[in-house]
């Protein structure tokens, strides 16, 4: 994804030692940019706070929160969320894993500096190649993501927010999980009237006041990934499922036993039925 986002820094702009070069992608609460490192002369990427509802951008570089008490409260809620996680990923090491080099604070906002390796997303992937993947590639992407999955848990980390476009498969094929969400998550439970999961992916207690998240949080989210692989298709997203099973109607996402018949194995595909079980104690506790 080339080019800039309107609340982009400028092209060219450099942030201490490193040179901004493009943008690699934006959502609700970043901006990626690739840049080169001028003393290594390496590149990197570097993820910006950037939370588009509470914040603006002022003259050139400086991130600000929104005139409200809110806006104010929640913005730092979420930048002190955005250190603590790139602390911590910065003393994690695994080869699936993004590799967190430093972070730095200007700006009024923080700046993760993390590992540069050429590639694409697992959804981009799928939107070029095909909506489904053979259980041979499955699994050449899902088993390395989860031994990715459990050295983080075994850190007392969860990522939060696992889908296809955050599983990034390097040029060599290898996968790597990004994009951690647990300032998404910080801020969502400040915020109960808008839902800031991923729909589909996210499991029932990701929503607020529906229950307590963990390791099987993580779970859900990797078997929802794997079913959009087999199926071609979104999951339905929890919030329906577990309304559906509260009013004791007929869960409406297909099980993957049925969509996959034939294609994968029943092994497999019961797996991932284990792991999209609306409630997180029918789930498997952790990924071994």
């Amino acid at each position: 994804m080339g080019g800039f986002h309107k609340d982009a820094l400028p092209h060219d702009f450099e942030l201490e030692e490193y040179t901004l070069e493009s943008m690699l992608g934006h959502g609700g609460f970043g901006i990626t940019y690739l840049a080169r490192d001028r003393n290594l002369d390496t590149r990197v990427a570097i993820k910006e706070y950037f939370p588009a509802d509470l914040a603006m951008r002022q003259d050139l570089a400086a991130v600000v929160a929104k005139p409200t008490q809110k806006a104010t409260r929640d913005y730092h809620l979420g930048l002190k969320n955005f250190i603590r996680e790139a602390r911590a990923l910065a003393h994690f090491k695994h080869p699936n894993i993004v590799r967190v080099l430093r972070y730095l604070e200007a700006h009024g906002t923080a700046y993760m500096v993390m590992e540069y390796s050429q590639g694409g997303s697992l959804a981009d992937h799928l939107r070029q190649h095909g909506p489904k993947l053979p259980e041979s590639a499955l699994m050449r992407i899902f088993l390395p993501i989860l031994n990715g999955v459990h050295a983080v848990h075994q850190a007392d980390m969860l990522h939060l927010d696992i889908k296809p476009e955050n599983i990034y498969l390097r040029h060599d094929g290898s996968p790597m999980l990004i994009d951690f969400g647990s300032t998404r998550q910080a801020i969502s439970q400040t915020m109960p009237d808008k839902f800031l999961v991923t729909h589909g992916y996210a499991p029932i207690e990701q929503y607020p006041d529906k229950g307590k998240q963990g390791p099987w949080t993580d779970v859900y989210a990797l078997g929802a990934s794997m079913y959009r692989c087999i199926s071609g298709k979104r999951p339905i997203n929890s919030l329906e499922r577990y309304q559906a099973v509260l009013r004791y109607q007929v869960d409406p996402l297909t099980p993957a036993i049925i969509v996959g018949k034939d294609h994968y194995s029943p092994l497999l595909l019961e797996s991932i039925d284990w792991a999209l079980q609306v409630y997180a104690r029918d789930r498997p506790q952790s990924v071994r």
